[in-house]
């Protein structure tokens, strides 16, 4: 598995130019995305065994990862022959399936998430004994289950390693739920619900998510007290269950621009938490905020935004943040850092895929992305989207994972390129 990673640097160098490279890392303006790969394809119609998959094998709808080593993985819900879930991991246009779940037909896994390290996990939900927190190695194809923690837990949502190999989630007691973090057999309570917790000012926990400093960030629904009705506040907690206040919807604090946010939310090892937030005039924005400073990373209605929608946006070290969105010509991923906004591909958009020239596209008014996108330290963005060949979309040639590598684009002043 470690060929993938010198692939990929080898491709970023080819595609780009290292000088390229090397002058995108040396200032932090908003990349160009020239590049676009496909790393994994499945397609269920007939004599098409897809890309990278064994034949007949699919996904539908995953939220993918990546890493800064340009490592991707994803979930792959049917494979021919087994009847459970996996995990394909790869890079560089290159990748296989690694790690199963039980071999069960009941057996469902959560969207594997994927540290610097090449560390990879997920949750296993309705295989019995075996329900839990799952760490898989992709070096040695092989996954175990490392915890069904905190004791009583019924469910495990949403897990996410870091590079000190904690792992954090939303852990499901039936009654109620907890953010929860665990290392080395200990389990840390970052927030809890009121209804297993009586001293807890939440009803209700989001998806949240987790860093590199052991901190979970997320929406929280704060029940009614005093003056204050029933709203939402996104906050970040350590794991002594200390907080920061990041936001506040208008029920929370009547001066706030916040109407409404949505239920996921991305952090990164800064403490910045990006969120979307619904605004006066039923207008949508993306923020990203530290609890002090704010920026609008983008509006719907400003620079062709028509709409935002309702998947986790993500974001890097560098406070770059990706999310699914639409323009005029359909839907779209975008890039912002608060003073540029970015097309990064779209409905309609050209690539190139093992079939040959393709569009990103649906033959009817389908979705054309499933799921959610990841960014790296880099830029790049890893995302999945439908597929039809160039100038007929009626032909399907299924659902591709790619990455869009990030580079500058390419200048041209005083017929000098």
């Amino acid at each position: 598995m470690s060929a993938f990673a010198d692939r990929y640097t080898l491709l970023r160098c080819a595609a780009l130019g290292c000088a390229l490279l090397l002058a995108a890392a040396a200032h932090a303006e908003l990349p160009g995305y020239p590049t676009f790969e496909l790393q994994a394809r499945s397609n269920l119609i007939v004599n098409d065994n897809g890309y990278n998959l064994p034949p007949g094998a699919s996904f539908n709808s995953v939220t993918v990862d990546l890493n800064d080593a340009g490592s991707v993985v994803f979930r792959v819900q049917v494979v021919p022959g087994f009847d459970g879930m996996s995990v394909w991991f790869g890079a560089g246009g290159h990748g296989a399936l690694v790690c199963n779940s039980d071999n069960d037909i009941d057996a469902i896994i959560s969207d594997p998430r994927i540290n610097q390290l090449n560390g990879v996990v997920f949750s296993q939900f309705f295989a019995a004994a075996n329900n839990g927190v799952w760490i898989c190695n992709p070096a040695t194809q092989t996954a175990a289950r490392l915890t069904a923690a905190p004791l009583g837990a019924t469910s495990w949502g949403t897990p996410e390693l870091n590079d000190a190999g904690q792992i954090g989630y939303r852990a499901g007691f039936g009654s109620g739920q907890a953010w929860v973090s665990y290392h080395d057999g200990a389990v840390a309570i970052h927030a809890t619900e009121n209804a297993i917790d009586a001293g807890s000012p939440y009803d209700f926990l989001f998806t949240p998510s987790f860093d590199n400093q052991r901190r979970i960030a997320g929406v929280v629904r704060v029940m009614a007290a005093g003056p204050l009705p029933q709203h939402r506040q996104v906050r970040r907690f350590a794991g002594n269950g200390s907080s920061v206040l990041i936001a506040s919807d208008r029920g929370g604090d009547a001066g706030s621009p916040y109407l409404s946010f949505d239920n996921s939310v991305a952090l990164n090892d800064i403490g910045q938490v990006a969120f979307v937030a619904g605004l006066d005039g039923g207008v949508r924005s993306v923020r990203r905020s530290d609890g002090s400073s704010t920026v609008e990373i983008a509006r719907v209605g400003v620079n062709g935004l028509t709409e935002i929608e309702f998947f986790a946006p993500a974001m890097n070290i560098d406070g770059l943040v990706a999310f699914r969105g639409r323009d005029s010509a359909g839907q779209a991923i975008f890039v912002g850092d608060g003073a540029q906004l970015r097309r990064v591909i779209g409905n309609g958009d050209a690539v190139t895929v093992d079939l040959g020239a393709g569009r990103i596209g649906q033959h009817d008014s389908s979705p054309v992305f499933g799921g959610g996108v990841a960014i790296n330290s880099a830029g790049d963005i890893a995302f999945t989207a439908g597929l039809h060949p160039d100038g007929n979309n009626q032909i399907e040639w299924g659902s591709g994972v790619f990455v869009a590598y990030a580079g500058q684009l390419i200048l041209f002043a005083n017929g000098f390129e």
